[in-house]
């Protein structure tokens, strides 16, 4: 049968050359996604029953929601029909991904909320600025000194930036810190800094009171470092229940799939579980009629095909009835996301004349995906912070055959196990080095201190301006322990990986509307890790480092510094400063080379690379 309506299949191809694919453009990319287009028919029951629960939490009570459908149902699309009514309504919103370990669950949550609170509006406006309209002359009551005292500069208009990196939790220089009035004592400490982003989440939260907030977080399977591992959620359902019982004009709505709800029901708590999903609310395979609406709003969002004269009488045009059906045959249900994938193919064969050419190699598809994903990694390989390389951390090890172990020794972040041999991991990425000292001595009391590794960024130098950090570093070097120092090539290496695993695990990867697990994942990685990542955990294992190799990495530190201070330098001048012989100095900039470059052989002048 002819796949148009009214014409050739040669006319066809003439009436749609050049138009572009109005399929083209894959899922929803998250509850922020201001390029979404609504499709109010479908999920309609699932989002009146949100409306719903969220209005009569304005009446006290607030509510747990748990949604959960197969990949691809537009649980993502639903949060953002979420999202825009309650803009509307003037409910506070907030809705991200759970790609976080169990140990810096609040830390993300402190920051994402903080994210969106800062989202800048179609109208230009801030969450915050309506938060503080509403409720900023209770500041004083409502909220610790640290926070009143950040929000009323931020509505001032004072400091804004450092206010806005505190809100969301950076570890702030003390001339910041002095600013703005606040300290920051003992945020250097784990547990201090986990109990801290608690305080102010839930502060933020009842200063909306009697508002409702409503939070919504995705990518739940991600909480999991593997398919075997319950902490992660166990600490979700902790953290759920806590945030229904401190705040009682929240409403908490949890997503996850369909298949993953007996794995939460028993990594969970039943009283938490019972918190997080008073009500639950499961969305539903297209039906005929949703699908036709979802074709149409789709086709309606390309001007070219919207104003055709074809479509006047005919919303579906250029696709047949039959064709239509034949899509819907594909499969004992069909998500949005596999008509979506089928419906691309077809209007690209419509537009040819044949049939697209499809590289069904799932191999080939990760590697181009890690490839994207090494390059969108970069800017954040490049910042200073601990929580995203701790988190890439704990899915790699499984991956290269270490197992994680609890409990962890006292300042360490992983403790993991292979053949019996364990490890101890710090990870020390942050720029500020307050407190770092205190964290460093704890590591002095692990029994095995040669397995002991302190993980930082090869372009995070330690400042001399921290001399005990330097001397802790020193004396852990001395007992046996060893600094391994990450490229911003490994870095953005491991985010890469993470958030492919996280997305793998929410069933939010696919190559054409098909769904790729985990453990498909997992089974490619472990076959061959990126040879960054493959590098990193060798280093890791590799017991004995070269005598003195921390202190030289300090004196490269110590370099970069300079360099990126005075930026230009002869090597006789740097030597001076920082009372090494010249060989010495030539030695760390070599070391350093991927942030200092030099001119002579052998060098004469440093100087800093550009972009480092």
């Amino acid at each position: 049968m002819e796949p148009g309506r009214t014409m050739s299949a040669s006319a066809l191809v003439r009436e749609l050359e050049g138009i572009p694919n109005p399929f083209r453009s894959g899922i929803t990319r998250d509850a922020w996604d201001m390029d979404w287009v609504d499709v109010p028919g479908i999920h309609a029951d699932a989002s009146a029953r949100i409306f719903r629960e969220t209005a009569a939490a304005e009446r006290g009570g607030g509510c747990g929601i748990l949604l959960f459908g197969e990949p691809g149902s537009g649980k993502t699309h639903l949060l953002n029909r979420v999202r825009r009514w309650c803009l509307q309504q003037g409910v506070l919103f907030s809705g991200f991904r759970l790609q976080c370990g169990p140990q810096t669950l609040w830390r993300h949550l402190r920051r994402e909320f903080a994210e969106d609170l800062l989202h800048r509006l179609p109208d230009g406006a801030t969450q915050l600025e309506r938060l503080l309209a509403a409720g900023g002359e209770r500041l004083p009551d409502a909220c610790s000194f640290s926070l009143a005292h950040v929000l009323q500069f931020w509505r001032e208009g004072r400091h804004v930036r450092e206010c806005e990196a505190w809100l969301r939790g950076d570890r702030l220089p003390e001339r910041a810190l002095q600013l703005l009035g606040i300290s920051d004592e003992g945020a250097d400490e784990e547990e201090s800094a986990e109990d801290e982003a608690r305080r102010i989440l839930k502060e933020l939260i009842a200063l909306a009171a009697p508002s409702t907030v409503l939070l919504a977080l995705d990518q739940v399977e991600a909480m999991q470092s593997d398919s075997q591992d319950p902490r992660g959620l166990a600490a979700l359902g902790s953290a759920a229940a806590a945030l229904r019982d401190e705040t009682p004009n929240i409403v908490l709505v949890t997503c996850v799939q369909t298949s993953f709800l007996g794995t939460l029901e028993d990594s969970v708590h039943r009283a938490d579980l019972d918190r997080m999903g008073e009500v639950r609310i499961e969305l539903l395979p297209l039906n005929h009629a949703e699908a036709d609406e979802l074709l149409a709003a789709r086709l309606d969002a390309e001007p070219r095909l919207r104003e055709h004269s074809a479509r006047q009488g005919d919303r579906l045009w250029p696709f047949t009835e039959y064709a239509v059906r034949h899509l819907l045959m594909r499969g004992p249900s069909i998500t949005p996301r596999r008509l979506i994938s089928a419906a691309r193919d077809l209007f690209e064969q419509l537009q040819t004349g044949k049939p697209p050419e499809k590289d069904r190699n799932l191999t080939r598809f990760l590697q181009r995906e890690l490839r994207s994903r090494k390059e969108e990694a970069r800017p954040r390989a490049e910042t200073p912070g601990n929580d995203f390389l701790q988190d890439g951390l704990r899915r790699l090890a499984p991956l290269a055959g270490w197992r994680l172990m609890e409990p962890r020794p006292a300042g360490a972040d992983l403790l993991i196990e292979k053949d019996g041999r364990k490890l101890a991991v710090a990870v020390f990425n942050q720029k500020e080095m307050r407190g770092a000292a205190r964290r460093l001595q704890k590591l002095m009391s692990f029994p095995e201190i040669r397995r002991v590794r302190i993980l930082r960024a090869a372009a995070l130098p330690v400042s001399a301006k921290a001399p005990k950090t330097r001397a802790e570093l020193e004396r852990l070097e001395a007992a046996g322990a060893r600094m391994v120092r990450l490229s911003t090539e490994t870095l953005a290496a491991l985010e890469a990986c993470r958030t492919l695993l996280a997305d793998a695990a929410a069933g939010d990867l696919h190559s054409d509307g098909e769904t790729l697990t985990r453990e498909f994942v997992e089974h490619w990685l472990r076959s061959g890790l990126p040879e960054e990542l493959d590098g990193l955990m060798r280093d890791l294992e590799t017991e004995a480092a070269e005598s003195g190799a921390n202190a030289r990495a300090l004196s490269a530190d110590a370099l970069v510094e300079l360099i990126r201070e005075c930026k230009v330098l002869t090597v006789e001048e740097a030597a001076e400063r920082l009372g090494i012989p010249a060989e010495e100095a030539r030695r760390c900039a070599d070391q350093a080379a991927s942030i200092v470059a030099s001119v002579g052989r052998p060098a004469q002048v440093l100087f800093e690379r550009r972009g480092a």
